[in-house]
């Protein structure tokens, strides 16, 4: 027993870094093949897989699973800072999937596609279960449980945040994604941290996949050679995605703003406000407000540079529409 509470106050990140492994290797061997034999069935499979993985881990290695997915009533503000936190990441992760679309157009008409069809497999109760629901428990059971229980002899918040939202992006296999999934997992990695409450990152996981559901349910069709044709003229039209980065540049300047005063009241109502000098706060503040402004004037500079384009304004909602 003495080495087992030994082991216990030892574990560090790679029992976190085995258990992705040891999931990375079950993916290949089981998880995909149950996906592509079964379809949205196989998605649910898996997410059942990680789940029982992810507790078997926690009982091999003699954890408290109290200690492991801390649950209690979030406070108010720990709600809406969270809330506040996912729409400024959301903001961010649009940003650079615009940028990554840019560069790979292919590779995201094909996904968009594929997961339409997916969706539209199973009635849309069921694939919202599957799609929102599953991912932010057994999803968040093994990264922002397990994996981030395993990293907290890491004082630095900036290191496990960084860490564990590249695990995040590496964990769902999309090179096309990697940038804006592991974005995701770093605010997801945060509101854990400062939060320490699995409902808060499960609730940001629930309200991203929500949306991304929603948002193909506009698109649950199959798609022609004309569309898709027609969909990567669009991305490979440099005034049109000039236009849309000075659209969401316009957009997202309210994201460091959003994630300053997320953070804020999340700290604050989680009992880990640290208390900084005047002058600091005041600079923190202007240094949000400055890259606030700096990204509208960005976002203003390109759309009125762009605006004798030969674009129309039908063409950049259909493309807008697209991204999202």
């Amino acid at each position: 027993m003495d080495f087992f509470e030994e082991e216990k106050r030892r574990l560090n990140p790679l029992y976190g870094i085995g258990l992705f492994f040891i999931i990375m290797v079950l993916f290949i061997f089981v998880f995909a093949p149950l996906q592509f034999r079964f379809g949205m069935v196989g998605l649910l499979l898996t997410e059942l897989g990680l789940l029982f993985v992810t507790l078997l881990a926690v009982r091999l290695t003699k954890q408290s699973f109290r200690e492991v997915f801390p649950i209690r009533r979030p406070r108010f503000g720990q709600i809406v800072g969270t809330i506040l936190i996912w729409v400024g990441c959301f903001l961010f992760v649009m940003l650079v999937t615009l940028v990554s679309m840019m560069i790979f157009p292919e590779g995201f008409l094909d996904i968009s596609s594929n997961m339409s069809s997916m969706f539209s497999s199973v009635p849309a109760f069921f694939s919202f279960l599957i799609v929102a629901v599953s991912p932010a428990i057994c999803e968040e059971a093994m990264h922002r449980g397990f994996i981030i229980h395993t990293f907290r002899g890491i004082t630095r918040d900036w290191v496990v945040v960084l860490c564990i939202g590249l695990i995040f992006g590496l964990f769902h296999l999309d090179p096309y994604r990697f940038l804006p999934t592991a974005l995701l997992g770093m605010g997801l990695a945060y509101v854990m941290r400062k939060g320490n409450n699995m409902l808060l990152p499960a609730l940001f996981h629930f309200i991203n996949n929500s949306m991304s559901f929603l948002a193909s349910l506009s698109n649950t069709g199959p798609v022609s050679e004309e569309a898709e044709r027609a969909a990567a003229e669009l991305l490979m039209n440099p005034s049109m995605l000039l236009l849309s980065l000075g659209s969401y540049l316009l957009i997202g300047c309210f994201a460091p703003i959003l994630l300053f005063a997320g953070s804020y009241l999340l700290r604050k109502s989680s009992g880990c406000l640290k208390k900084y000098s005047d002058l600091r706060l005041v600079f923190t503040i202007i240094g949000v407000i400055a890259l606030s402004f700096l990204m509208m004037a960005a976002g203003f500079t390109i759309i009125m540079l762009n605006m004798n384009s030969a674009i129309n304004l039908e063409e950049l909602q259909e493309f807008l529409c697209l991204m999202v």
